[in-house]
C-alpha cells in the first residue's frame, strides 16, 4: 500500500519537494489556496533547476474544504508566521497513524506542533535547498546544487516511520537523509541561520559587503559566537565541521551569501524574525546569556514588522 502524502503549501520548498515526489509516482496532494489550485490545474507544477533537470508534472491540489480522509505523511512547508493557520487546516487530515514532518527553519515549530498534535505525531526535520516561486506564473526556480531533507525522531534513534520515508530515496530525485540525532542537525542549522539573518538584517547587506567595512569581520565573528554559545549552553554544541563551514562563509571576500530573511526585509514583506532570532534570544536569556547582536536584530525586525502591518492596514 502506497504512502498517502499531503504537502501543505506549494511555494518554493513545498512545491519542489512535493513535485519531485509526484514526479516519482508517489500519491501526493498539495493543500493550497484557491488561486494556487487554479494555477496548478491549468499549467501543472513547473520547476526550472539550475543544476538538475527541469520538469513539469500534473499534481493533485485541494483547498481546505476539499480535503478527504487521513494522510500517512503530512509535510508542512510554510513560513513560520503561517504555522498557526497551517495547524488548523491540516488538523482534519491527521489520523491515528499520521506522521507530520515540518520543514520550517528554527526550533520553535516543534514545540508548537507537539503541543497541538502530540509528541508522537511530529518528526524533526529541516531542508537544504534554494528555491523560490514566481508570484505571477507560479513556476518554481531551483538554484544551487543541493536539494536535501534531513529528518528523524526528535527523541533520537531510528523508527519504522523514519525508514518508510527513507525507502523512497531510490525513487525520488532529491536526497532523503534520515538522522538518528535530528535535534542536533536542526540546532546546527538554527544557530548558524540565526547568526546569518541577524547580520544581514541589521546591515541590510550581503556577507561580502559586511566584510568590506572597518568592523565587519569582528561583527560577523561576534554574531556567530552568540549563537554558538547559546546552543552550547543548552546542550546542543554545534559541531566543529559546521562551525568551520560558517566561519569560511563569513570570511570570504565578495561573498554574496545572505539569508532569505534579508530578501523579505528588502521587499517589505513579513519575516520569520520572531520565530528564529526572537526564539534564540528567549532561549539565550533562559540560559543566563546576554546576546547584544541578537537583541539589536530582534528590535530592528520588530520595527520592520510594525511598519509592514501598518502598510497592510492602510
Amino acid at each position: 500500500m502506497s504512502m498517502r502524502i499531503l504537502v501543505f503549501g506549494a511555494g518554493g520548498v513545498g512545491a519542489y519537494f512535493g513535485g519531485r515526489l509526484a514526479e516519482a509516482g508517489c500519491d501526493v496532494t498539495f493543500l493550497v489556496r484557491p488561486h494556487r489550485q487554479a494555477q496548478l490545474a491549468e499549467r501543472g507544477l513547473i520547476v526550472h533547476s539550475d543544476f538538475f533537470d527541469d520538469f513539469t508534472v500534473p499534481v493533485n491540489a485541494a483547498t481546505a474544504d476539499q480535503l478527504s480522509g487521513e494522510f500517512d505523511l503530512i509535510i508542512v512547508a510554510c513560513k513560520a508566521y503561517d504555522l498557526g493557520a497551517a495547524m488548523d487546516v491540516i488538523a482534519p487530515a491527521v489520523g491515528a497513524q499520521t506522521t507530520i514532518l515540518p520543514l520550517l527553519n528554527g526550533m520553535k515549530q516543534i514545540d508548537l506542533m507537539q503541543a497541538r498534535f502530540g509528541d508522537d505525531k511530529v518528526l524533526g526535520g529541516t531542508c537544504y535547498i534554494g528555491a523560490k516561486r514566481d508570484p505571477e506564473t507560479g513556476d518554481i526556480t531551483h538554484f544551487g546544487d543541493f536539494h536535501r531533507i534531513a529528518y528523524g525522531e526528535m527523541a533520537g534513534g531510528m523508527s519504522a516511520r523514519v525508514e518508510a520515508f527513507a525507502a523512497l530515496n531510490d525513487k525520488v530525485k532529491f536526497d532523503i537523509d534520515p538522522s538518528p540525532n535530528v535535534s542536533q542537525v536542526m540546532w546546527d542549522k538554527f544557530a548558524m541561520l540565526c547568526a546569518m539573518s541577524s547580520v544581514n538584517t541589521l546591515t541590510r547587506g550581503l556577507v561580502g559587503e559586511i566584510l568590506d567595512t572597518p568592523s565587519g569581520p569582528e561583527f560577523l565573528t561576534a554574531a556567530l559566537a552568540e549563537c554558538r554559545d547559546t546552543a552550547d549552553a543548552l546542550g546542543h554544541t554545534v559541531s566543529e565541521k559546521v562551525i568551520a563551514t560558517y566561519e569560511k562563509m563569513f570570511s570570504t571576500q565578495g561573498s554574496k551569501f545572505a539569508s532569505s530573511m534579508l530578501r523579505d526585509v528588502l521587499a517589505g514583506n513579513r519575516t520569520e524574525g520572531d520565530h528564529i532570532i526572537g526564539d534564540m534570544v528567549d532561549r539565550a536569556q533562559a540560559a543566563g546569556l546576554h546576546t547584544p547582536i541578537l537583541l539589536a536584530a530582534r528590535a530592528g525586525l520588530a520595527v520592520h514588522e510594525k511598519k509592514v502591518a501598518e502598510a497592510a492596514a492602510s
